[in-house]
């Protein structure tokens, strides 16, 4: 293929996209004619919004229109709806549609609220509501304060610089009788960071007077409550919870429940043909903007092997690095997640350069340039870092962010005699293979008078297609004798074990609006259960209960 024949579509305008654009511009041998899209003209750079409310920072925004022209590539407004993949085609939410040769899916995911009652920090639009609640603070209305971590796709590391940062306010402000604490999921502060980083974070919080409550799970504050799944609620007058994350649909996609998109090491999108995703959309579930602009590096290289030029593609190995906002000295973190050998670190000097919070291999060193920073060599790491040789695959990230409490550990052995999905679920699913047509869909799910079926493949479940995934690839001219199971169903669907509690199971299937959740004994489908069986046998419990006189 001659130079810039290759079509390379990048459906985004944040951290992974232009890390990637950056990317295939270096490596790409001038053989990829690149072009983004983008639903605003603007990149905004947002990981400091944390510090904004306290004076300590300003959220900085640049014409994505400057930034393309300045690495080479084109721009087009514009958000992605659908793609189809046998064509090679992608389509705008105005009906614009847009040939490739490789898409990249980049578009990020969408804040959504996780702890209803609470006050969701999402970035620059909710600063003055910070602003508000720490005026409450100086005012002396206010006795505790927690800061919640929600369950799910997010990212943990803004919840404790919020409550570090209210801290330092209060004691420079001279308060000193509000109480804050942490809520998290994590057992250990920023638990995913390693041994090293966990116990320097420990010791900032109570430096801090900043109490850590782990293993809990917020799922609503309100009248001076802060309500735990399966635990007592934990008095709060006011809570600041992050948001729970969601990723866009995009029709001709497999995604999650959450919307989130399962690649391999290389970023391919699974099931697809020449369609990669990198950063938030993705299923990985650390959603931080060094580990998209891994992603994003992995993905172009891939794509730079496609358009045809001579190198060799590196998989996605995630190095996690962070630099947590005190209020005081800033903590550098760093953790090697794939498992790999290189060192972690837990330090008060900059272990990377530009110290930024996002730590992008091209992109640092890019926006630097459009800011006045003087880029610099690599810095050796600091003699007060902490050296550890612990290293975590990235088995153990998806183990460490599980959407809900472990059954074995969770709510089953809190509440002794607990009801067990297993005791209300059906056995023996449906099931078709990943390659079935929809119209063979629709006939397995009519001769069973089913509204879903599970995907399965080599024995491993895959995703959940239901009638109305099926209606929405109708809504979308697809022929139902063409297109598969594959590329309309739920990929990677929210699953419980047989002796997951039925409050969790009721739990889930509300927070994603579900009415039927696979049973999974490992990989392998062995059940369904549904709403009405579950809510029908908690009546049940509970008018028990009360006829006991409990």
């Amino acid at each position: 293929m001659e130079h810039n024949e290759f079509s390379v579509l990048i459906a985004g305008g944040g951290v992974a996209a232009l890390e990637a654009a950056l990317t295939l511009r270096e490596v790409g041998e001038g053989r990829a004619r690149i072009e983004l899209l983008a639903p605003e003209p603007s990149f905004w750079y947002r990981p400091v919004a944390v510090a904004e409310p306290f004076g300590l920072g300003e959220v900085r925004h640049f014409d994505l229109g400057q930034l393309a022209e300045s690495i080479g590539v084109g721009l087009s407004m514009g958000s992605l709806e659908g793609v189809d993949v046998d064509r090679r085609e992608a389509r705008t939410a105005g009906g614009v549609t847009f040939a490739y040769d490789a898409l990249l899916i980049a578009c990020g995911a969408v804040p959504t609220t996780a702890v209803p009652g609470a006050l969701t920090f999402r970035g620059p639009a909710d600063s003055e509501r910070m602003r508000e609640l720490l005026d409450e603070l100086d005012r002396g209305g206010i006795a505790r304060v927690a800061f919640a971590v929600p369950w799910g796709a997010t990212w943990a590391l803004p919840a404790y610089e919020l409550a570090l940062m209210t801290a330092a306010h209060l004691s420079a402000v001279g308060t000193y009788a509000v109480e804050l604490t942490i809520v998290t999921p994590e057992h250990e502060p920023l638990q995913l960071f390693g041994k090293p980083a966990s116990e320097a974070v420990r010791g900032l919080l109570d430096e801090a007077g900043i109490d850590f409550v782990g293993g809990a799970y917020a799922v609503g504050a309100g009248e001076g409550q802060l309500q735990l799944l399966s635990d007592e609620p934990l008095a709060a007058d006011r809570v600041v919870a992050l948001p729970r994350l969601r990723g866009q649909r995009i029709d001709g996609i497999p995604q999650t429940v959450e919307g989130f998109i399962s690649v391999d090491d290389h970023c391919d999108v699974h099931g697809t043909d020449a369609v990669f995703a990198a950063g938030d959309i993705t299923s990985f579930p650390i959603k931080q903007g060094g580990i998209a602009t891994q992603q994003a590096v992995a993905a172009a290289e891939a794509i730079a092997v496609l358009a045809g030029a001579a190198l060799v593609p590196h998989p996605f190995r995630p190095i996690l690095r962070g630099l947590l906002l005190t209020g005081g000295d800033p903590q550098y973190l760093r953790r090697d997640l794939s498992g790999g050998d290189q060192p972690e670190w837990a330090s008060t000097a900059p272990i990377w350069w530009p110290p930024t919070k996002i730590v992008g291999r091209r992109l640092a060193p890019f926006l630097a340039s459009f800011t006045g920073e003087a880029p610099a060599p690599d810095v050796p790491p600091p003699g007060l870092g902490l050296e550890v040789d612990l290293a975590l695959d990235t088995t153990d990230v998806h183990r460490l962010a599980a959407s809900l409490p472990d059954t074995a550990e969770g709510s089953s052995a809190r509440r002794p005699g607990a009801r067990l999905v297993g005791a209300v679920m059906t056995p023996d699913p449906l099931v078709v293979a990943p390659g079935t047509t929809l119209d063979a869909v629709v006939a397995t799910m009519r001769r069973h008078d089913a509204g879903s079926v599970l995907v399965v493949e080599e024995g491993r479940l895959s995703g959940i297609i239901t009638a109305r995934d099926v209606l929405r690839a109708v809504a979308c001219d697809v022929s139902p004798s063409e297109a598969s199971a594959r590329q309309w169903m739920t990929a990677g669907p929210v699953t419980v074990r047989e002796d997951t509690t039925l409050d969790v199971a009721e739990a889930l299937m509300t927070e994603y609006g579900i009415h039927h959740l696979p049973v999974v004994d490992g990989e392998r489908p062995v059940g369904m259960v549904g709403l009405r069986a579950v809510t029908r046998s908690q009546r049940e419990a509970k008018r028990l209960a009360i006829g006991l006189g409990f």
